[in-house]
């Protein structure tokens, strides 16, 4: 489950979010403007303040987040676990995910266009955030947001078979929409997990708790030295795993001082490196012991002070944004 801190502090909104599903900053709004708020509810969830060109990006240190490393180790992404592209994997279910706009023609002083964001036999996953581009001079350019756009909403679980709506409200940009094609952008999020047993001679998946079909997910048969972790993309989506994966147990998030940080810097690595398109896929492997020397805080130091995972059950995760697009007309 998701889990979010908010800070809003004066006019300036800020989303920090220390969670495990993502962190992330977000520009600072103007002062002397009102924010436009689309959705809402009791129990918001996730807010988004759309960027222009001239934001303020605010600074996030890795020292805000709860994480045994400092910033400049955590930054040494390749010491901590390595990535390998491998050959690509079969394409077996290509359009796990979909979106389509319940019209596929609308006219122009249409107020809302709804979208259906449809997991044909993907994990579950919740919907994140849409936007549009306009076709002009024979390629795709963004359509942009009003200034101080913020979007509020809830949690959705979108899961195998189901259809949840997304709703695109015109009045939610810049410009009104003219007769052309129009192309929305969107992106799910997914959690997945798999175990594995490690013990003082090998480390062993637990097979029941494998996955398959839309995604591979498992650890490999190996030596007790490291913990081989096979993601393979059998979609023709594009796959972002948006951090390096996490080591914890049932009981402990993180049993692991050099696996998933949650920090900001480690998800902008990922999308420079580990962004991956449909059929293809990687190999994640973390060592099973680390450099105490590294830590650099007491109190994680002493929590870590044994150097390596003892034997045990292991549960391992990792967390997916799920690109898709589709296009209508507005005529």
């Amino acid at each position: 489950m998701k889990k979010f801190l908010f800070i809003l502090v004066s006019s300036i909104a800020i989303c920090l979010s220390c969670t495990n599903k993502r962190q992330q900053f977000q520009p600072e709004a103007t002062p002397d403007k009102k924010l436009a708020i689309i959705g809402g509810s009791d129990t918001v969830t996730s807010i988004q303040v759309s960027m222009a060109e001239n934001d303020t990006i605010l600074s996030l240190q890795a020292g805000d987040i709860d994480f045994p490393l400092s910033q400049s180790e955590i930054e040494k992404y390749e010491s901590r676990v390595r990535m390998q592209r491998l050959p690509d994997a079969n394409i077996t279910h290509a359009d796990a995910y979909r979106i389509e706009t319940q019209q596929p023609v609308y006219p122009p002083q249409t107020k809302q266009i709804v979208l259906d964001v449809i997991n044909v036999d993907g994990p579950t996953a919740e919907p994140e955030y849409h936007h549009l581009k306009q076709w002009k001079n024979g390629e795709w350019v963004s359509f942009p947001f009003i200034d101080n756009l913020i979007f509020a909403g809830v949690g959705r679980d979108l899961s195998k078979g189901d259809t949840l709506p997304e709703y695109i409200h015109t009045s939610e940009f810049k410009y009104p929409l003219k007769p052309n094609k129009y192309q929305v952008n969107f992106y799910v999020f997914a959690n997945i997990y798999t175990y594995c047993n490690l013990t003082t001679e090998n480390i062993a998946p637990i097979e029941e708790t494998e996955m398959d079909g839309a995604f591979t997910f498992k650890v490999l048969p190996s030596a007790n030295d490291s913990i081989r972790i096979l993601f393979e993309n059998h979609t023709n989506l594009d796959v972002q795993p948006v951090f390096l994966p996490s080591v914890g147990t049932d009981e402990l998030y993180m049993a692991h001082p050099f696996a998933r940080s949650g920090w900001i810097g480690e998800a902008d690595y990922m999308r420079s490196r580990a962004r991956l398109k449909g059929g293809e896929a990687m190999l994640f492997t973390i060592p099973v012991s680390w450099d105490v020397n590294r830590i650099t805080d007491k109190n994680h130091k002493k929590q870590f002070q044994q150097g390596k995972l003892l034997p045990g059950k292991y549960k391992i995760g990792l967390q997916l944004e799920i690109y898709m697009d589709t296009i209508f007309e507005v005529k």
